[in-house]
């Protein structure tokens, strides 16, 4: 398939923006533009002359489209990406894929019998920033890994569908599991809600990794600045992927060692004794490739539809990402007890 012809389904917030960057490759053409309200449809393709604006899917799927890309309210992503599937559709599903991960699974399996190419949006992965951290942990550059801390914040945009933490998290969980190279084991996780009553504008969770690596995430819509940064912190090196700063990473040769101290004389039970030395190694930043993550996200897609390649970000991740996710929200209801994620 040369020329993929695409429907957008949502234009609020996120979705113009995700049509923004796949319209910008050769082979897409962008042919419908779905809402509820036909009014921001309209507006939505102002800018594709040979879209139509629909207010329904099945509207859409009748005409002249190769894939979907699925922007709307978290609750309507399942029945829209099975809409999608069902009539002969590959799908582009914002996050998360579907509110459970069994549902995550179901989608996958359909895909599979109809050859469809089903894909989640966890954009991040598409960053070279985000590669760039992979790479230092796949060569063990880091040494031992300690943590990882992330932080995701901003003032707005406050949502009621869903919490700060199934709005954010999932960018910081599919992007932690990417490094690590497997799904956390077990989630602890504290919210509070101020502004809703049972919305939470602000997240705290720890993801234990089979007790060999454990990462905090700090996720809120109630913060007074916009904060995208993660730390990673091994034994060798540590080093600190920020999205919103102008050097997204910046490695520092830096930590405390453990220095022995070789004892003979007899009062002691032991000879084997240590000091903790403090060591200020130099700071590298890496040149990394000008990819704008969407556009990236956006290609990825196209590619896997006309080789039949399966998604980096596809069914399976999703779904251990939602499985974390709903651990996080059984934990939260239970005061921050940890729960096994379910995979």
């Amino acid at each position: 398939m040369e020329q993929v012809r695409l429907a957008l389904v949502g234009c609020g917030y996120w979705g113009p923006k995700v049509l923004r960057a796949a319209a910008t490759l050769p082979e897409v053409e962008v042919t419908a533009v779905v809402d509820r309200d036909l009014e921001r449809a309209e507006a939505a393709k102002r800018h594709f002359p040979a879209a139509r604006a629909w207010r329904s899917l099945a509207d859409a799927l009748a005409a002249d489209v190769d894939a979907v890309i699925v922007a709307t309210e978290p609750a309507s992503h399942r029945e829209l990406a099975d809409e999608a599937l069902a009539a002969g559709k590959h799908a582009l599903v914002e996050k998360p894929l579907a509110l459970t991960a069994a549902e995550c699974r179901q989608l996958g399996a359909q895909a599979r019998e109809a050859g469809l190419v089903l894909m989640a949006g966890h954009t991040f992965r598409f960053s070279p920033a985000v590669e760039h951290v992979r790479g230092l942990l796949e060569r063990d550059e880091l040494g031992q890994l300690y943590y990882i801390d992330s932080q995701r914040l901003n003032l707005g945009r406050v949502r009621r569908d869903v919490d700060a933490v199934w709005n954010f998290a999932p960018h910081d969980v599919s992007i932690i599991n990417h490094w690590l190279g497997r799904a956390p084991s077990a989630v602890r996780c504290h919210g509070y809600d101020y502004l809703q009553d049972g919305v939470d504008d602000v997240g705290f969770l720890i993801l234990e990794y089979d007790q060999s690596a454990v990462a905090h995430v700090h996720v809120s819509w109630l913060s007074p600045s916009k904060v995208r940064r993660m730390t990673v912190v091994g034994s060798k090196k540590m080093v600190v992927y920020d999205d919103v700063a102008t050097e997204k990473i910046v490695l520092y040769d830096a930590g405390i060692d453990r220095q022995h101290i070789g004892r003979t004389f007899p009062e002691f039970n032991s000879f084997g004794e240590f000091q903790l030395i403090h060591r200020y190694g130099d700071l590298h930043i890496p040149r990394l490739p000008s990819v704008e993550p969407l556009v990236a996200e956006a290609r990825h897609f196209v590619k896997c539809i006309q080789t039949g390649a399966e998604p980096v970000t596809g069914w399976r991740e999703a779904a251990e990402v939602v499985a974390t996710l709903e651990a996080a929200t059984e934990s939260r209801a239970r005061g921050g007890e940890r729960v096994g994620v379910e995979l």
